[in-house]
């Protein structure tokens, strides 16, 4: 044991298990995670839609402390997940954009979580970074009814400027897909040739 580890003990984020002292997750809870990307994607008439995994368990855990517990360090965790997804399920992006976040949450949390993300997935992949999107929105949809979340993500995004390769999006959780939908529209009309979506999670 080293005596860094002596004096400052590291526990794992999910478990609490002891860790060493520059982890973040145990071996166990590591490996727990590490199953996906699993055989689901959607398939809509202007996107289709992968995910990593399932939004239960320890990977919804992980993203929650993510968001909400200013745990910044597991976004390099979580963009690995998606760039499993991506070498699994591959496609003709020529760039990388990623769902905004919501002025609320910017406010609340004091970073675009996704942003983050997607940088480091930027880097892992090789693929060039674009910021394309902007939300409108002034509140999240947590608690939200389905028709509630529609009515709220209608028109809440924009474009900046105009954009004509391949795009694959990035998000977090697919929920209803009203969020993902709205934005593949904002897309398109901004010039957009394809998009491919790439969820960690599908709820």
């Amino acid at each position: 044991m080293k005596l860094v580890e002596l004096f400052f003990p590291n526990y794992c984020l999910l478990c609490n298990r002891p860790i060493r002292y520059n982890e973040l997750l145990c071996p166990e809870c590591l490996g727990d995670l590490s199953s996906g990307p699993i055989a689901l994607y959607e398939d809509q008439r202007a996107f289709k839609s992968y995910f990593y995994g399932r939004y239960e368990s320890k990977l919804r855990d992980l993203i929650l402390l993510y968001k909400n517990s200013h745990h910044w360090r597991l976004s390099k965790i979580l963009a690995s997940f998606l760039v499993k997804t991506m070498k699994t399920y591959s496609s003709s992006a020529e760039l990388l954009t990623w769902v905004p976040s919501s002025l609320s949450s910017l406010e609340e949390r004091g970073f675009d979580t996704m942003a983050l993300i997607a940088k480091i997935t930027s880097d892992m992949t090789g693929i060039p970074l674009k910021r394309i999107l902007e939300s409108r929105a002034t509140s999240n949809k947590r608690g939200m009814t389905v028709e509630q979340r529609r009515s709220l993500v209608k028109n809440s995004f924009s474009a900046i400027g105009k954009v004509y390769e391949d795009v694959a999006l990035i998000d977090d959780v697919f929920t209803t897909g009203s969020t993902i939908s709205e934005c593949v529209r904002i897309l398109k009309n901004a010039g957009v040739g394809s998009v491919t979506v790439y969820c960690i999670a599908r709820a």
